[in-house]
Order: structure tokens, then C-alpha cells, then sequence
């Protein structure tokens, strides 16, 4: 709840993130953020939000994805 509540903050209370803001969370280009949406490779449910609109993401999914690997970094200094 903590990470959602921090990304709902970053985007001034927007329940989505568009592509640039993806990619400045991700350190990426967004081109490459691009890509890989139309690869099928990103971490995280990616949408077009109308027909012409731009690609989001949905708080949310950004918050659980964030907050998995922190649990898997957790995990991996447990267990070294």
C-alpha cells in the first residue's frame, strides 16, 4: 500500500502512469519501454487508453510489480 500510495503521489493523484513516466520509473528509454510492450515483455499490464490515446499503466500493477522485487531482493540477501 505504501508503494501505491508513493506512485499515486508521483503522478499528483492519476490513477495511471503514462509511457514517459514508465520508462523514468523503469530507467529506460522510452522507445524501449515501447518495444517491449509490443514484444509482450513488460513486467507489469500496459494499456492504450482510447483509440489514439497513450499507453498507461495502471498504479496498481506498477505498485505490485515494484513491491515483488523487493520481496525477491529480500529474499536472495536471505538466503547469501
Amino acid at each position: 500500500m505504501k508503494t501505491e500510495l508513493m506512485l499515486l503521489m508521483q503522478t499528483d493523484g492519476r490513477p495511471t502512469m503514462n509511457l514517459s513516466e514508465i520508462a523514468s520509473l523503469l530507467s529506460l528509454d522510452p522507445r524501449t519501454v515501447q518495444n517491449k510492450i509490443y514484444a509482450g515483455r513488460m513486467p507489469f499490464p500496459v494499456f492504450k487508453l482510447g483509440e489514439s490515446g497513450d499507453w498507461v499503466s495502471h498504479i496498481s500493477d506498477v505498485a505490485a510489480y515494484i513491491d515483488r522485487q523487493r520481496e525477491a531482493a529480500a529474499e536472495t540477501l536471505k538466503a547469501a
